[in-house]
């Protein structure tokens, strides 16, 4: 059995407008990890080829000499084999892409082409390599069509771990170790659209002159930051009259820092394709041009590095030899910080590292935290949107886990804190993974996208941030093309956002959660007891003053009372999932706790400070409202509702199978007079403003249907256009 929720999450690939295809973006019916597969497979099996034929005795000199690049002292044989495989590879395919090579040329002459000079091709990185393993690999990349979804895709045909999900283990399970190393290490390559929008945002956040901006991408990868930002700069200089020069952009603007030197070799070759031609009139060899760009590409660790002067000596050399590097001194050309940073920081564990207690003195998302296989890397790369970034004049954006809003562990909510007190100014854009992925639908997450800056009017560093929020945004591949140029951010002032980041939508939204946050009484103190209970318990068919709430919602929180198992149900086998059991005094009380935890209030606020998905036990703490929140009659008209909602709610009942287990819900998103009524109510007590029950209703069912446009969804929609007496 399947419920109507549980069909809506198929629905991500909905037909979509004709039109240019969205290369380098999740787009309907190809995620971009199949869309990088299927151009890149053989780009993959050349590498492999070229690796199994690698010399390796003199392949670090010739390496180190034709790159200008020192392998680090603890890269092994095989890792500087791979590496020097895969920039062979690279170098093949610009020469190819150059229009000066033959578009099937072979390494030797792509080779001869990109160093533009006479030296002796005993040198040459291609003749470390046997000439069958040249030729095999070669005869591999003629297969391939350099059109224009391929150079799109290139970033990410470039990266080394290749494909690696949960959905291409289940289609290959050859894929598992690349899912395994992708997890480990934190790696999600970010589709183009989501970095030019964030690229974009900050652009216009940006009071300098953009065209110059010194931008710095501190876990750069294969470089699809740098491509939005080249096109973001050239868009702005085209819209003018400034002659642009992409290749001065790119040396002049485009900084980066990844632990992995594959990664910026590569990110090197994608920037160098954009810019062929312009250093072909310049005379450049492409080799020489290839060193420009790659000596702005630090191959660090960006924790490692100390953001100014001031830090130098605070714990920087009590684990190492030298004091840890300097900003300043690893990209001279912004001594003062960077004007833009953006980037896609890696999301994976801390891990058991030697410079912890230098860390905890930097960091303060560290400070008073034990070394804990939990800890997160990404809130430290959040905290350099400050750290790295010039005082008074710069933008910043970041893309993140979700938990960063809501998580409760003391390092979230010590970078909470850090953001809050930093000043300038913060937007915050949160996105759910269903129907549709920030990332596409191979790499489920809930994601935010940070956004902050600094100028003449905002707030100074150690003043408190001024803060702008956004809802909990959902979508499908139908809307994808339209979701970023939708965003808009809601002003909350300088709320204390340690505890949690809000999730807005408009001032009617904003207005009531604050007013909802200055009320003392709390659900709680209605209750006997709150605790957990099995599936089966609450399906015993017993008559008590009970209230359940299901551990996870969707579309609405599953609350229900006691109830019984049907005839046909009861041969099934109930899930293992708890539920959360709420015992009260007297059946008025539990009738009245009923309405207030299924009001569309109550599932809004859940909205507004969770994750969308799990009900965890702090829901009830933050439900503002008691006994004594209500005039006698406002409660005992609250309970009434309660019990005809909960009489009316039994014709609304579901069933769900998971692995062969049953779950039994209740849902109320056509139960539209009482929830009506019970919202009223709420409001009503806390003083909220007429058009906040309204403006509810328009939260769930926006929420539930997503896609109106979508009639594959017509069977959620149904629920919002029965008459409220349906």
């Amino acid at each position: 059995m399947v419920t109507d929720d549980q069909e809506l999450l198929t629905l991500d690939l909905a037909a979509m407008p004709a039109g240019v295809k969205r290369h380098g973006s999740p787009r309907e019916g190809a995620s971009l990890a199949a869309a990088t597969e299927a151009k890149g497979k053989p780009v993959r099996e050349a590498v492999s080829v070229l690796a199994r034929g690698l010399f390796s005795e003199k392949l670090e000199q010739v390496f180190s000499q034709t790159f200008l690049t020192q392998s680090k002292s603890s890269q092994s044989t095989d890792s500087l084999v791979m590496r020097g495989a895969w920039d062979l590879v690279s170098m093949c395919l610009t020469a190819r892409s150059s229009e000066k090579c033959s578009p099937r040329c072979g390494f030797q002459e792509a080779e001869s082409w990109f160093r533009g000079d006479s030296q002796e091709a005993s040198g040459w990185l291609s003749a470390q390599v046997p000439g069958e393993e040249l030729w095999e690999a070669e005869q591999l990349l003629n297969t391939i069509q350099l059109d224009q979804g391929f150079r799109a895709l290139l970033p990410y045909i470039l990266e080394e771990h290749g494909p690696g999900s949960r959905a291409s283990v289940m289609k290959d399970p050859t894929t598992a170790s690349a899912r395994a190393a992708k997890r480990e290490t934190g790696v999600f390559y970010t589709p183009a659209d989501v970095a030019d929008y964030m690229v974009g945002h900050a652009k216009e956040l940006y009071r300098g002159d953009f065209l110059i901006a010194k931008s710095l991408d501190p876990a750069c990868g294969t470089g699809v930051f740098f491509l939005a930002m080249l096109r973001a700069a050239a868009g702005r200089a085209h819209s003018g009259v400034d002659v642009f020069s992409q290749f001065d952009y790119i040396t002049n603007c485009l900084h980066g820092m990844d632990v992995s030197g594959h990664a910026l070799d590569a990110a090197a070759f994608v920037l160098l394709n954009e810019c062929l031609v312009e250093i072909r009139s310049r005379g450049l060899s492409p080799l020489a041009a290839w060193r420009l760009i790659r000596r702005n590409l630090v191959e660090t660790d960006a924790l490692r590095v100390d953001a100014g002067g001031r830090e130098s000596g605070k714990a920087g050399t009590e684990f190492f030899e030298n004091p840890l590097p300097t900003l300043a001194h690893l990209f001279p050309k912004a001594q003062e910080g960077f004007d833009i940073l953006a980037g896609n920081p890696p999301y994976a564990a801390l891990g058991q590292r030697q410079d912890f207690t230098s860390l905890t003195a930097r960091f303060a998302s560290l400070h008073g935290t034990k070394t804990a296989p939990r800890l997160n890397l990404f809130p430290l790369f959040v905290e350099m949107m400050w750290r790295f970034t010039k005082p008074s004049c710069n933008a910043a954006a970041l893309v993140t886990p979700l938990s960063l809003a809501f998580h409760g562990g003391s390092q979230f909510e010590n970078c909470r804190h850090a953001m809050s007190w930093n000043g300038g100014r913060w937007q915050f854009a949160f996105f759910d993974r269903e129907p549709h992925a920030l990332f596409g639908e191979e790499v489920k997450t809930r994601n935010a996208i940070l956004f902050r800056h600094e100028n003449s009017e905002t707030p100074r560093r150690g003043q408190a941030a001024n803060i702008e929020t956004g809802p909990l945004r959902k979508w499908t591949s139908r809307t994808r093309g339209k979701l970023f140029r939708s965003i808009q951010f809601t002003a909350v002032d300088s709320i204390e956002i340690t505890s949690g980041i809000p999730k807005l939508d408009g001032t009617t939204q904003s207005e009531a959660f604050m007013a909802l946050r200055r009320r003392f009484e709390r659900l709680p103190s209605l209750a006997m007891r709150i605790g957990m209970c099995d599936i089966a318990d609450a399906l015993a068919g017993e008559t008590a003053p009970k209230v359940f709430v299901g551990g996870t919602a969707y579309n609405f929180l599953n609350v229900y009372r006691p109830a019984a198992l049907l005839p046909e149900e009861r041969q099934m086998t109930l899930s293992e999932s708890s539920v959360h059991c709420l015992e009260f005094k007297t059946e008025l009380d539990a009738q009245a706790a009923f309405a207030i935890l299924s009001s569309r209030l109550s599932f809004w606020l859940w909205h507004v400070l969770g994750d969308g998905f799990h009900v965890a036990a702090w829901l009830f703490g933050e439900i503002p409202f008691g006994r004594g929140s209500f005039a006698t009659g406002d409660f005992v008209s609250l309970a009434t509702m309660g019990d005809a909602l909960w009489q009316k709610l039994q014709g609304h009942r579901f069933t769900s199978l998971n692995a062969g287990r049953l779950t039994v819900g209740f849902r109320p998103l056509a139960c539209h007079q009482e929830r009506d009524e019970i919202d009223a109510i709420l409001a009503r007590s806390a003083g909220l403003a007429d058009g906040f029950t309204a403006e509810l209703r328009a939260f769930v069912q926006r929420n539930a249907v997503v896609d109106s446009a979508d009639e594959r969804r017509s069977r959620v929609s149904k629920h919002f256009t029965e008459t409220k007496a349906g």
